[in-house]
């Protein structure tokens, strides 16, 4: 039965290049794939079609920030327009890289062109000499960037990608994230791409979780961007966001699986829910449809909006709507978007059963609001009016968020 509720989606992550200087063994865009780079470039979104397909539109579900991406998003010659043109239609920009074209020139270029709301995200999985062999670069190049950003007033962020591959270091790299007061979301390693290459060896399982991975992560509220097992309490994001949600998946601000409320797009303009998501699941395409319809026809969207569809224990969990699972994770142990996350080391009975973690989450978030609402996902403004979740009728609700 189609849902007939309002969505907004507040974060658009575009894949705009699969074209990189670097050749990370793991890349989730394949790419270090010549031929898959070349036969992509031919098929790219222009700058025109990015402004025509996504720049246009895109504000229609709610979406005003943009995280640009790759390959490396700034070997596109156009990539500072592109942070032009998205300010001019109201979007802030996060632009994640590898660091290795981020000058003192270039930094400033695109502080001015996004006027002065530039993100810069770049990458460190280890703060250890293993980063090396992760990322094709030790962390050095990344520090460097992240000091440029600090004597320029830029804000900061890193993406740290969690497997095998740094499990002993994770504790260590997040608590100096901490110490340098530098915002961060954990990715966890999966399969898409050249992932596949390693799966079996890197993967994490739900030990790892509850041993060392989890651990570390609720010690670090700055952190408490898109990860899951998360018990936070149901009522407790309730009281906080005014009951603001896409369908049922927690925004104001989006906590636990960020599937179901941020669209991605890779550099040939499929849709996911999900970056980690590109290309194994395509919802659509950009040039085809609008993002309206792809959501309203998409059958992987409708069961994604709706977590009362969610299976195995995620679907008998106290925590089913405020984590979710991680859908990625499911997909790719199960080929199942809906399955259970086979990482989560939680064990319900049913949705009475309460995680020995949920009180420290519940602090911790609290924690986690306050730098929510400077890096603005928390919003206090009317949302705009969009179109219901459904492939029949268009009728529309207005949505107030507190």
């Amino acid at each position: 039965m189609p849902l007939l509720q309002t969505y907004t989606f507040k974060n658009l992550f575009f894949e705009a290049t699969r074209l990189c200087n670097y050749a990370c063994p793991m890349c989730m865009a394949s790419s270090n794939d010549v031929k898959l780079v070349k036969r992509s470039r031919k098929l790219e979104l222009s700058t025109d079609e990015i402004e025509q397909h996504i720049l246009k539109t895109v504000s229609a579900i709610g979406v005003d920030k943009i995280t640009w991406s790759g390959g490396e998003f700034i070997l596109r010659k156009d990539a500072v327009e592109l942070v032009r043109r998205a300010t001019e239609y109201g979007y802030s920009s996060v632009i994640t890289t590898n660091g290795s074209k981020m000058t003192r020139d270039m930094l400033l270029k695109l502080k001015k062109v996004s006027n002065d709301t530039v993100v810069i995200a770049v990458g460190i999985n280890s703060i250890e000499d293993e980063n090396a062999w992760t990322r094709d670069t030790d962390c050095e190049q990344s520090l460097a960037v992240l000091e440029l950003c600090k004597e320029l007033d830029i804000r900061p962020n890193v993406v740290v990608t969690v497997g095998q591959h740094n499990l002993k270091t994770v504790g260590q790299t997040l608590q100096w994230l901490e110490d340098h007061q530098i915002p961060y979301n954990r990715s966890p390693y999966t399969a898409r791409g050249y992932g596949r290459e390693y799966w079996e060896t890197l993967k994490f399982n739900k030990e790892h979780m509850r041993d060392t991975i989890h651990p570390e992560l609720r010690k670090h509220p700055n952190g408490y961007v898109s990860f899951t097992p998360f018990f936070l309490s149901p009522e407790v994001h309730a009281e906080i966001s005014g009951g603001v949600s896409n369908i049922t998946v927690p925004q104001n601000p989006s906590i636990g699986c960020w599937c179901g409320t941020w669209l991605a797009v890779n550099a040939e303009g499929d849709v996911a829910p999900c970056g980690i998501l590109l290309d194994d699941i395509k919802c659509g395409n950009v040039r085809d449809m609008s993002f309206q319809k792809i959501i309203d026809e998409s059958s992987v969207f409708q069961s994604i909006l709706d977590r009362t569809q969610l299976k195995g224990k995620c679907g008998r969990c106290r925590y089913q709507f405020t984590c979710g699972g991680c859908r990625a994770m499911a997909y790719y142990e199960n080929g199942d978007v809906m399955a259970e996350d086979p990482t989560c080391f939680f064990e319900p009975e049913d949705k009475t059963t309460v995680s020995e973690h949920e009180l420290e989450t519940n602090r911790g978030f609290k924690k986690f609001v306050n730098i929510s609402r400077f890096a603005d996902m928390i919003y206090t403004k009317k949302v705009k009016d969009v179109a219901p979740l459904t492939s029949g009728k268009k009728d529309k609700h207005k949505s107030e968020v507190p």
